[in-house]
């Protein structure tokens, strides 16, 4: 199979699989509004408009994030939408940074080399978990939640933050590595200078 036309397959089969679990997570966030949980449904519109912006900027419907990407931002959301998982919107606060790490990476002119893009993503997340923190006390205040009761629990809710931002980072890392390898393999293949 010569290389393009695998190429252009890789490229459906990612986008068919990247706008299946974008519904999904659409389905979640109006079963989120359906629960009350207005905090998580914010989270969960960020995420499917972060997965948007690929195809929109491109105008091209396959030109979507990769879908193991979006699938790791998907799993948090759907396990805390049917069950109590603590460390949930730590997960997805730290997906939310990968996916703009991984879309400014793919989708821009930006390169980031391995220690930035590391560095870039638990930046980011500790960034993402700094506004969720900022919209939980607005919750608090204007609609009498409880979802910070003590400053203890703040502080390792962004200690948790933190350590999830790292482990996004690593799989960034892995990924990409695994993608330019690949890229360099198949460029290899067809008698084209690495």
């Amino acid at each position: 199979m010569p290389v393009l036309q695998s190429l252009i397959e890789n490229e459906r089969i990612n986008a068919a699989l990247a706008w299946l679990i974008v519904c999904s997570i659409i389905v979640a966030a109006i079963a989120t509004v359906w629960q009350g949980s207005f905090l998580w449904a914010a989270l969960t519109v960020a995420i499917v408009s972060l997965a948007f912006v690929p195809p929109i900027m491109r105008r091209d419907a396959l030109v979507m994030p990769p879908w193991e990407v979006l699938a790791v931002a998907a799993i948090p959301i759907w396990v805390r939408l049917y069950g109590t998982l603590p460390i949930a919107g730590f997960l997805t606060v730290a997906a939310i940074a990968l996916l703009v790490t991984v879309e400014l990476d793919a989708f821009t002119p930006i390169e980031m080399s391995a220690r930035f893009a590391v560095a870039f993503v638990m930046l980011a997340t500790m960034a993402v978990a700094g506004l969720w923190v900022i919209a939980q006390w607005a919750s608090d205040v204007a609609f009498a939640t409880s979802f910070l009761t003590t400053k203890g629990e703040l502080m390792w809710d962004l200690i948790y933050a933190t350590a999830f931002g790292g482990l996004a980072a690593v799989l960034f890392v892995i990924y990409f590595y695994r993608h330019d390898t690949a890229s360099v393999g198949n460029r290899s293949q067809s008698g084209d200078p690495s």
